[in-house]
């Protein structure tokens, strides 16, 4: 399943995190890392410590929020 097939569903079809994890349990590093990209990115750069994956959540946020032109929730 593709992280837009996820979002759609996330942030479209408003189903909840735990709701796409019993769904999908072998998707769930994308669930959350989907639920992640409900954080403020002032929060979210306290939480994540790694770079490149800060780089990695922030870049498919953008792309995502972005293509479906949806309000980024800050």
């Amino acid at each position: 399943m593709t992280y837009r097939a996820l979002f759609e569903m996330k942030f479209k079809q408003k189903i909840s995190t735990l709701e796409l994890e019993k769904k999908f349990p072998r998707e769930k590093l994308k669930i959350l890392n989907l639920a992640l990209l409900e954080v403020p990115i002032h929060i979210l750069e306290s939480i994540v410590k790694n770079q490149k994956q800060l780089f990695r959540l922030l870049s498919l946020r953008k792309n995502l929020f972005t293509e479906n032109q949806t309000g980024t929730p800050d």
